[in-house]
Formats: structure tokens, C-alpha cells, sequence
């Protein structure tokens, strides 16, 4: 069923977020025409804070990013990301991440999945020319995380392009503070904590999108350099509403946990620039939505 299918290829796109989460050749938005971004900005008594919908694999053509995105940037004295993106690149975070990501001793992927599964995953991951017995210790999260990857990278995209990088290495090189709303091992704990039956029945449906998965960037690509926010939740975010617990623990839940972080820096006439999914940005219960309630002035830029 399509509903479903989308569902599934887009929760996969989404949970890239750990690897550091289009259409082929995207159309450059400081040169299209398009009058939003996938930028709001919420402002209190004296302090301003920019909201920047990321994603988290783009090809580099996709740069220079719109006007309105360089300029809070620029406006801001502090980054903060869903994680510190310094934080995943210790040799212990690695440690960490395949301590969580691999099967116990023991354990192979042949023995925790279905027949009908491991004989799908067996023939797409023969397909794609790799070696079943290397990924035999791979969690079935993991190995869906690391599917979709191979793949993007296969179409040109990669984590290094991505919105988050992209200003995260120029925070860097200004020497502006980035911060951090969660923490990798938080993330990985996220994701390892998804059921048994979640996890095998989203790797299936990954191997069934694998080929799709560049058709449906292009969409979610188009919608977001144009700011189109209805569309970005439709595409994103509609499909989770058949797994109303994924969506809480994936979604929802993170946005709530965020929104005192987040209002921390409405305080001292300080200007900061969040950047997050852009998943986490639309739709009634993304952070945009939660900051109106809340009282503050937000607009889109």
C-alpha cells in the first residue's frame, strides 16, 4: 500500500539524523523565485531565535542556501544543533555507536529475522554488490540506516553537504558557541529502543523503497527549499499518524523535551540559530507550533 510504503522509506531518511537525518539536481533556492525559506524567526522582549529546518544529506550544488538562511546566521551569536556535531567524531563515540548498533556475540541477523526477510535482505543487499556475511551483526535499525545511506550516497548525497555541517563548520571557523539539544548516545538509544518487530518490519519496507527513495527526496526537496510547510508535513510527517507510538517517541516527545532548551535563549537580548530536521519544525505538533502556543511572536522568513 503507497500510504505505508511512504511511511516507511521516510522514517529511514528521517533516523539519518545519527550518521552525522532532494530532488536529482535541485533547483538553487538564492536563485529561485520562491518567497519563504524553511526559516522562522521567534522573537521575545530583547532576544530573537532563528529556527532552520535541516536536511541532513544534500549534493553541494544545492549551495549557496537562500539569502534569508545566510543572514541568521550571520544575525547569530550562537549555534545549536540536535547534537554537537564535534561530539561524533571521538574515536569513543564510534565505540559507543557499534556497541549499540551490533548484535550480541553470538547473534546473527539469520537467526532474529523471519525467512521471508533475511531471504528479501539476502537478495537486495547481493544486488546492491555487498557482502551478506559482513552485515550478519548488524541490528536491523542499523542495517536500514545503513542501506538508505549507501544509497543516497550512491545518488550524490552526503551528511558532509548537510544544512547542520554546512553551518556547523562555519560556527566553527567564526568561533561562535554550538551547542547541543541531545546527545548522540540519547539518539542511539532512541533508535535501539524501537521493538524487535518495528525494526525488522521497517527494514523490510526499506528494501521494498530503496529504488523509490530518490523520487521521494525530489518531492520533500522541492517543498523544502520553497518553505512549503503544509506539503513538508504531508510528506514527512501524515504517514506517522498509523504509528501514533513511533511518531511520540520520534517526534513529538523530542519536541516537547527541546522546547525548554530552546526558550533558554530567549533571555539576555541574545540572537541564536537552531537548526533541527525539518521534520521537527512543521505541523501542530513541531516546535514552531509550540513556541505560538507558548505566547511568542513567530513568523516564516
Amino acid at each position: 500500500m503507497r500510504h505505508r510504503n511512504r511511511f516507511q522509506g521516510t522514517v529511514w531518511l528521517l533516523l539519518l539524523l545519527v550518521l552525522r537525518t532532494s530532488e536529482t539536481t535541485p533547483q538553487n533556492p538564492s536563485q529561485a523565485p520562491v518567497k519563504k525559506s524553511c526559516l522562522w524567526r521567534a522573537v521575545s522582549r530583547d532576544s530573537t531565535v532563528y529556527l532552520l529546518g535541516s536536511v541532513h544529506l544534500l549534493k553541494p550544488d544545492i549551495y549557496p542556501l537562500s539569502e534569508a538562511m545566510e543572514r541568521a546566521f550571520v544575525d547569530s551569536s550562537k549555534l545549536v544543533l540536535e547534537v554537537n556535531l564535534d561530539s561524533l567524531n571521538s574515536p569513543d563515540a564510534q565505540q559507543i555507536m557499534l556497541a549499540k548498533a551490533l548484535l550480541p556475540e553470538g547473534k546473527t541477523l539469520i537467526e532474529i529475522l523471519s525467512p521471508a526477510t533475511y531471504q528479501a535482505v539476502r537478495q537486495k543487499v547481493e544486488a546492491l554488490g555487498l557482502d551478506i556475511e559482513a552485515l550478519q551483526r548488524m541490528k536491523p535499525w542499523f542495517l536500514s540506516l545503513s542501506l538508505v545511506a549507501m544509497k543516497m550516497q550512491q545518488l550524490g548525497y552526503e551528511a558532509q553537504h548537510g544544512v547542520d555541517r554546512h553551518f556547523f563548520e562555519r560556527a566553527r571557523k567564526a568561533k561562535k558557541d554550538v551547542l547541543g539539544l541531545e546527545t548522540a548516545d540519547f539518539q542511539l538509544n532512541l533508535l535501539d529502543s524501537l521493538p524487535a518487530r518495528s525494526q525488522e518490519e521497517s527494514l523490510l519496507q526499506t528494501l521494498k523503497e530503496l529504488d523509490q527513495f530518490e523520487t521521494e527526496f525530489e518531492q520533500i526537496m522541492r517543498a523544502w527549499a520553497a518553505g512549503q510547510e503544509k506539503q513538508l508535513n504531508d510528506l514527512l510527517l501524515q504517514s506517522f499518524k498509523e504509528y501514533p507510538d513511533i511518531y511520540a517517541k520520534l517526534i513529538s516527545e523530542r519536541n516537547r523535551n527541546w522546547l525548554p532548551k530552546i526558550e533558554s535563549h530567549f533571555q539576555g537580548g541574545s540572537k541564536t540559530l537552531v537548526v533541527v530536521g525539518a521534520a521537527h519544525l512543521v505541523g501542530p505538533d513541531g516546535v514552531v507550533e509550540l513556541l505560538k502556543q507558548k505566547g511568542y511572536s513567530v513568523e516564516q522568513l
